[in-house]
């Protein structure tokens, strides 16, 4: 069994800016590292992910005021996830996000500085697990403070590497403006539990920012068939060896002295003959034997249960079924997400976090109605 942990970060408010230019626009970069018994055994330690290169610079609002709330864009702020194998001994989360003021920085070197970002900050953990592992409160916030100003400064030194000749003249000018760093918040999270995350930057007291949102901790769900899924995937990997070793000796025969031509044509015919259709039979064997368990354990409920589902209200939760489990969003009500399974054609049962574990009976033509007295009706 495994786990995911997604962090979605919903939401941006600016307490106070004082942006130059008269109001800021600011943008953010997370990063979400892991460490479990697999990192460990790496020489990386630690494990990252982050958003796309392409989204390094998703400003969440233009023009943005002390007072407002804004919501931030999915491409960066629901990217976050990580897969934890149940039996791992150590499992822990660090949530990291820095948070910018965008000006003039160019382009490139912008993106230099996102991508030295996140190897500094793995590196620097890495280098920094075991003090961290050991700290008490106190030297656990020197120990983050050490981390942060070492990767800034490797940011720093890379948006200065990133920048043209003449772009580094206009800088030194006053011409060119570059993006500002407003500050970064650093989240250790030990335990694998569903919970709301506040993060605050501030700037001396100039700047004040908090971002909104939560880490979602749900199980991945049980393929009856993985059995027969693997099986597919092992005589897949057969028949696509044998493809790859007739490409490269047809490959080698384009280059063959006529001395050699007639081994290579032989072993071709050999692999052809010989071992491709036995490895192709045992691939559609395989096809079958998955398809017959599918057949066999899948549940057809009476209502397509995939899609927005809403309370009455004019918020919904989306629902998505993989196999006979269920997964629900619950975003729309600040709630984390749900999950649950598929009984039978005509009843579920939802555990939500937050509250409890309820079955739906699945009334035609579009309507859940919940053991707890309320109804659901799709969207």
């Amino acid at each position: 069994m495994a786990t995911d942990a997604i962090l979605n970060l919903e939401r941006l408010r600016c307490i106070r800016e004082s942006d130059g230019t008269g109001h800021s626009e600011p943008y953010i970069w997370p990063a979400l590292l892991w460490i479990d018994d697999n990192t460990l055994a790496k020489p990386e330690l630690v494990g990252v992910t982050d958003p796309a290169l392409g989204n390094a610079r998703i400003v969440i609002k233009s023009d943005m005021r002390a007072g407002q709330t804004a919501d931030i864009p999915a491409s960066v702020g629901r990217v976050l996830r990580v897969r934890l194998e149940d039996v791992m001994v150590f499992r822990r989360l660090i949530l990291v996000v820095a948070l910018w003021e965008e000006d003039e920085t160019p382009e490139a070197a912008m993106r230099a500085g996102f991508q030295a970002f996140s190897r500094a900050l793995r590196a620097a953990v890495a280098d920094n697990l075991f003090a961290l592992s050991q700290a008490n409160e106190e030297e656990e916030k020197a120990i983050i403070e050490t981390i942060k100003t070492r990767v800034r400064n490797r940011v720093r030194s890379a948006i200065e590497n990133g920048l043209t000749g003449w772009q580094k003249a206009r800088v030194l000018l006053g011409t060119l403006n570059l993006d500002d760093i407003i500050n970064s918040d650093f989240k250790i999270i030990p335990d694998l539990l569903a919970t709301s995350i506040t993060l605050t930057f501030r700037a001396g007291s100039s700047d004040d920012y908090e971002i909104q949102g939560n880490l979602q901790v749900l199980p991945v769900p049980v393929d009856d068939c993985q059995a027969q899924v693997n099986a597919v995937k092992a005589a897949k990997s057969v028949v696509d060896n044998i493809d790859v070793q007739i490409r490269t000796l047809q490959d080698e025969l384009q280059h063959a002295s006529p001395a050699e031509k007639p081994l290579i044509i032989s072993e071709i015919r050999r692999l052809r003959r010989e071992e491709l259709p036995v490895a192709m039979a045992a691939l559609e064997d395989a096809r079958r034997a998955l398809q017959t368990c599918r057949e066999s354990t899948t549940i057809h409920p009476v209502l397509e249960l995939n899609g927005r589902w809403t309370d009455g209200s004019a918020r919904s939760a989306v629902m998505s079924v993989a196999f006979t489990s269920l997964m629900v969003d619950m975003g729309a009500f600040n709630r984390p997400a749900a999950h649950g399974s598929i009984v039978d054609a005509s009843t579920i049962t939802v555990t939500f976090p937050d509250d409890a574990t309820y079955t739906g009976q699945l009334r035609l033509p579009n309507t859940i109605r919940w053991s707890n007295g309320t109804a659901w009706t799709k969207v």
